[in-house]
């Protein structure tokens, strides 16, 4: 693997992991303001995404649907 591989899947895990705590952080404030479903789909999201970057190693398409989703 080269030097810029390895940076971009590094820059690109510390990404993710911030974008999931901030999923963590935004859910309280949902549910505070009566936001049931959002703050539930926020609680939700960081598991579907943690879960589909370990399934990468074994699917290219775990990867994807669990990026995709955290993008959405």
């Amino acid at each position: 693997m080269s030097g810029h591989r390895a940076a971009h899947m590094f820059a690109g895990m510390i990404g993710y992991l911030a974008l999931c705590a901030a999923f963590v952080v935004l859910a309280h404030p949902l549910a505070a303001r009566g936001h049931r479903r959002w703050a539930r789909a926020s609680r939700l999201a960081p598991v579907i995404v943690l879960v589909g970057f370990m399934a990468s190693a074994a699917s290219v398409l775990a990867f994807m649907a669990g990026a995709g989703l955290g993008l959405c």
